[in-house]
């Protein structure tokens, strides 16, 4: 009995058929680039220790907001991570930087942009009002432009004193946070005017150290990691930081860090 032929597929399908098979079993699947970083698979991050709250410990052994929120960032795009102790006063300066980003909880700002490049914000707040100790009584605006106010340089608080504030008196200037804090804790100045959720996590850190927080000061700000000026890594830095912030990761960081007392400050009149 004579076999029933097979129907002939048309010769453009068993062109297709034959390329379809060339590329899945011999093709390698296309490869993601590894991301633009100063060492492939490692997101170097820059911080400055020493500043309450968001980044405290050693270069060892860090811990504070900033180190949990880079380490998120890091691990969402699927890279380690490494520190490295960067001074916050020279992110704006022009020159060739050893990080791929610096988390030094940086506001935001028009000046700033002119210089530097900024990922999406993690977390907003204020600038706050810690006093010294032996200040006692309520503290309105007045009376803190009559008190011995200090201030970080090259800081929104720094810029808020000079600018709105205007104290009667000279304004001490610091290098850093921590010297702000000890001239603060010994009686140096009367006032510190800085971020505020650095200043709630110092005085739940250590709360006979200093006096009350006056309040709140300023307008919102956004805190923003930062990146050299055109750096290629800002598309995945941003696609990471906006996924955690909708996944409410920073949200939950801040409570952690700093408490209730971030939302529940009250602005200073």
């Amino acid at each position: 009995m004579r076999a029933r032929s097979r129907p002939l597929l048309p010769a453009a399908l068993v062109v297709a058929i034959a390329f379809s098979g060339l590329f899945s079993a011999g093709a390698p699947a296309r490869v993601s680039a590894p991301l633009p970083t100063k060492k492939q698979g490692v997101l170097t991050v820059a911080i400055e220790l020493g500043n309450p709250g968001f980044a405290e410990g050693t270069l060892a052994n860090p811990h504070g907001f900033s180190i949990d929120a880079s380490r998120a960032v890091a691990k969402r795009m699927g890279l380690k991570v490494r520190y490295i102790t960067y001074p916050f006063g020279r992110i704006f300066v022009p020159e060739p930087k050893p990080y791929d980003v610096a988390f030094e909880f940086v506001t935001i700002t028009p000046a700033r942009l002119r210089l530097v490049d900024f990922a999406a914000p993690e977390i907003s707040s204020h600038q706050g009002v810690l006093l010294a100790k032996d200040i006692t009584g309520p503290v309105t605006l007045a009376r803190l432009r009559k008190l011995q106010v200090c201030a970080k340089q090259v800081t929104t608080g720094f810029a808020y004193v000079q600018d709105v504030l205007r104290p009667e008196g000279l304004v001490l200037e610091y290098a850093t946070a921590g010297d702000a804090f000890d001239a603060l804790s010994t009686s140096i100045c009367d006032a510190f005017v800085f971020d505020l959720p650095a200043l709630i996590a110092a005085k739940r850190a250590t709360p006979d150290r200093y006096g009350a927080i006056a309040g709140r000061v300023g307008s919102t700000e956004r805190y923003g990691p930062v990146v050299p000026k055109g750096s290629r890594l800002l598309p995945a830095l941003n696609k990471a930081i906006t996924s955690l912030r909708r996944a409410g990761v920073f949200k939950r960081l801040g409570a952690r860090h700093f408490g209730p007392a971030l939302a529940s400050t009250p602005a200073l009149h």
